[in-house]
């Protein structure tokens, strides 16, 4: 008995062990599947319709919203852009800078990919984070007859759903590159001034 005491008890010690590495590798997987699986699908669509996308950016726009809007957390990624002022915003204010930074990014995303048609998308060393639930996702984009480059998204699972909050593209992050610009410009002109400009800008 005693020997079946110490066996049990190994057991249960390796899979307390065990158990966060399997968790983290199922994340990363999954989040990794869901990454590529968005990535690949734009690039698809991308070389199916180049020419009608390239002659009319409203359905180009149309489409990156239909693969798109899932996939992002654009809460998340307005309010560590917008760091301090979010939390100084109003409730309206939060809102107009969420639908105008969508709105914005949307469509340069779409301008932004038809340089990339006819990539090749794979998954690189992608990471879990420390806290659960959140994975970078290391991608590697090969455009043809040019040499790749890093795109990484920094993902959560938010109610079963991996969506990415943060992109870095060649080691330029997306919140940090944005954050840098908005703060300098509301602590010259004020958020309103900041949530106007956008709005013009995705009419």
């Amino acid at each position: 008995m005693k020997c079946k005491s110490i066996q049990l008890t190994i057991l249960l010690i390796l899979g307390l062990l065990f158990t966060p590495v399997w968790a983290k590798t199922t994340d990363v997987t999954n989040a990794e599947n869901r990454v590529i699986n968005v990535t690949r699908g734009i690039v698809k669509k991308l070389d199916a319709n180049i020419a009608v996308y390239r002659s009319n950016p409203d359905q180009l726009t149309a489409m990156i919203k239909k693969e798109v809007l899932p996939f992002i957390d654009f809460t998340a990624m307005s309010k560590l852009t917008l760091g301090k002022y979010w939390r100084k915003a109003s409730k309206t204010q939060q809102t107009r800078f969420i639908n105008a930074f969508k709105e914005m990014l949307i469509r340069s995303y779409g301008k932004a990919m038809l340089k990339y048609t006819g990539s090749a998308i794979r998954a690189g060393n992608s990471v879990a984070n420390k806290k659960p639930g959140y994975v970078t996702v290391r991608t590697i984009v090969t455009p043809p007859g040019r040499p790749s480059i890093a795109a990484n998204y920094d993902v959560r699972n938010k109610s079963g759903d991996w969506k990415a909050y943060n992109i870095q593209i060649a080691g330029i992050s997306l919140i940090t590159n944005f954050r840098t610009n908005f703060t300098r410009e509301v602590g010259a002109k004020g958020l309103d001034a900041l949530i106007a400009r956008l709005e013009k800008t995705k009419k």
